[in-house]
This record gives structure tokens, C-alpha cells and sequence, in this order.
């Protein structure tokens, strides 16, 4: 099953897992609200070129016409939990310890791109959104009425956490700079995505 397809799993029932060590919202496991276990072994590809250069440079063209080329983009994808900022809720969990949420009104979440790349992370989820996740956008906000439940079905405590399945985008950027030189940055984006809310667990 695909990342995308495990995603669109998530519904009304208690979430448990089989493993003893709580997963760790945004960084390991997200255990949706129908008892689905997300996380490393749904990793995603992708690649796209991105937009020429605004300017041309002419000197250069003459000795390395490449630094006109477009750069592209390489990116990696994985379910991330995105905790509930706005209205947040957790609680520590004991072994057999169960916890039920009742939600209502709104929740928010929007993306979060490291180094102040805005504008390419935007283009970012707007690829991802047409080559991983049809739901994967900039910013989602769920409205409604619904029961979250998780159960610590493993042998250690993990703190139960409210949120949001969203995905974590990884894109590194290529592309050659004046006089002729190989550059890259990394640009890492957390996305929501449309979906019902959900709880992640976390070690402390």
C-alpha cells in the first residue's frame, strides 16, 4: 500500500499499535485515528525542473551555458504528524490506559519550511500535490464533530498527542552557478494535508 493510500485510511476507531516503543510524532510512526501505523517504510520520491533563470547570464554562456539551465528538484516524502498548535491537547499514557477526545469547531494547520524558502516550498507542495497527495496543500483547516481514541496497547508510557497527518517534503535543489559550479541547498517542508484529525505518540 502506498503512503497516499494509507493515508486516506484514517477514520473513527481507536488507534493502537503492536510495538512496545511509542512513536515519535513528526520524526518516526504516526498512529492514525483508525489504528493504522504510518511512518519510515512509506517514503516517497519525486523530481521536477523548476523555472529558468530570471536573468541570463551572457558571459558565462560562452564558457558554461549551464548556469541558464533550470534547476531541479529532488524530493523525498513522509507521513509527518503535525501537532494541534492552536487548540493543543495531550496526556500521558500508561500501559492499558485509554484516552477519547471529543472534537469540535476548528483546527488549523499550515506548512513550515525551514531557511525562509517560502516561495519554493509552496512550489514544493504544489508538485507534491500533483505527483504524491491530491490533499496536501499549504494550509488546512479540519471543522466538525469527531472522536479521537488511543489505547496503550505496549508496555512503556508515550504521551498521546492531538493533530494531524500531514506529510514532511525533503526537496534538494541542483543547479550550476557562475563560473561553472555544482550547487545545491535543501529545502525541508511540513505540509497538512486535508484529513481527519488524529492522535501521535511521543516518548516524554
Amino acid at each position: 500500500m502506498t503512503a497516499a493510500a494509507v493515508l486516506l485510511a484514517a477514520a473513527n476507531a481507536g488507534a493502537v499499535t503492536p510495538d512496545d516503543e511509542p512513536a515519535l510524532p513528526g520524526d518516526a510512526k504516526v498512529v492514525l485515528n483508525d489504528g493504522t501505523v504510518v511512518g519510515a517504510n512509506d517514503e516517497i520520491e519525486f523530481t521536477f525542473t523548476g523555472d529558468k533563470p530570471a536573468t541570463k547570464t551572457p558571459q558565462a554562456t560562452r564558457a558554461c551555458p549551464e548556469v541558464n539551465d533550470p534547476p531541479t528538484y529532488k524530493v523525498k516524502g513522509t507521513p509527518y504528524f503535525l501537532p494541534d498548535k492552536s487548540k493543543p491537547q495531550s496526556t500521558w499514557l500508561l500501559p492499558r490506559q485509554t484516552v477519547s477526545w471529543a472534537i469540535t469547531g476548528s483546527h488549523t494547520f499550515t506548512f513550515d519550511v525551514s531557511g525562509g524558502y517560502e516561495a519554493e516550498a509552496k512550489i514544493i507542495v504544489a508538485k507534491a500535490k500533483v505527483s504524491v497527495d491530491v490533499k496536501v496543500g499549504n494550509s488546512w483547516t479540519w471543522t466538525g464533530t469527531q472522536t479521537v481514541t488511543d489505547t496503550n496497547t505496549t508496555s512503556k508510557g508515550y504521551r498521546a498527542v492531538l493533530g494531524q497527518v500531514g506529510w514532511k517534503l525533503t526537496a534538494v535543489k541542483t543547479w550550476i552557478g557562475a563560473p561553472c559550479n555544482v550547487k545545491t541547498k535543501t529545502i525541508v517542508v511540513k505540509a497538512p494535508r486535508k484529513g481527519d484529525m488524529s492522535i501521535g505518540r511521543q516518548n516524554s
